[in-house]
C-alpha cells in the first residue's frame, strides 16, 4: 500500500508544483475561491469548505491524502484503516485553507476596494441571501493595479429595499446566486441591486 500511496503522491505533488508555476507565469494569485466543483450547502456549518472547490485544491487535497496515507502505513496502520483517515487529512486541509486562508486573504485585500461612489459598477453574485431592510454577503469582481481580478466577500444591502413592504416578496429578496451590481458604498457596506432590475429600474 505504501507504494500506491508514493504514486499517488508524486504524481499530485507534480501536478501541484506545474498548477503554481503556471498560476505565477500567467500572474493568477489565490486559489480562485468561488469556482466550486462541488455545490454542498448548509446554513450553520460551512461543509462547502471540506471539499475542494476548484482544481488546484483538489490537487492539494490529492496530495496532503497520500502523504498522510504514506505516513499511516509507515505507521503499521492497516490499509483499511489508514485509506479513510488519509482521505480526512485531505478534507481537513481543504476546510483549513478554504475557510481560514479565504478569510484571511479577504481581510488583507478588502481594503483595496473602492470605497463610496467609486464602487458602483462592481459586479458579482449574492452568496448568502439579502432581505429587504437587512443585509447579507455578496462576493464582488474587482481588478486591481496588477490585472489581477479577484473575487471578495463583501456586506451588502438591497439598494431598492423598502422595511415597510413584505420583505418575503420576490423583488425584495436576493437569493444565493443571484447576479447582483453595485451601487454605491457606505460604512462598509456595499449597496446592490439585481441585474435584471437595472434594465428596468428601481
Amino acid at each position: 500500500m505504501i507504494y500506491f500511496y508514493f504514486i499517488i503522491f508524486v504524481i499530485s505533488a507534480s501536478a501541484f508544483t506545474a498548477d503554481c508555476i503556471l498560476r505565477y507565469m500567467e500572474k493568477i494569485k489565490g486559489f480562485d475561491f468561488g469556482k466550486k466543483l462541488f455545490k454542498i450547502s448548509s446554513e450553520n456549518i460551512p461543509l462547502d469548505k471540506f471539499f475542494p472547490e476548484n482544481l488546484t485544491m483538489l490537487i492539494l487535497a490529492v496530495m496532503v491524502a497520500s502523504a498522510a496515507g504514506s505516513g499511516y502505513t509507515l505507521g503499521g496502520l492497516a490499509w483499511y484503516l489508514s485509506l479513510p483517515a488519509s482521505f480526512g487529512a485531505g478534507f481537513l486541509i481543504c476546510f483549513f485553507v478554504q475557510y481560514f486562508g479565504e478569510g484571511m486573504i479577504d481581510i488583507v485585500m478588502k481594503n483595496r476596494l473602492p470605497k463610496g461612489e467609486s464602487a458602483a459598477g462592481l459586479d458579482g453574485y449574492c452568496t448568502e441571501s439579502v432581505k429587504a431592510g437587512d443585509w447579507g454577503k455578496v462576493r464582488v469582481l474587482h481588478t486591481g493595479k496588477s490585472g489581477v481580478t479577484r473575487e471578495y466577500e463583501v456586506n451588502a444591502v438591497m439598494a431598492s429595499s423598502d422595511a415597510s413592504e413584505e420583505s418575503d416578496s420576490p423583488d425584495k429578496v436576493l437569493n444565493v446566486g443571484d447576479k447582483v451590481i453595485v451601487l454605491y458604498e457606505s460604512d462598509g457596506f456595499y449597496y446592490v441591486v439585481r441585474v435584471d432590475k437595472i434594465f428596468i429600474g428601481l
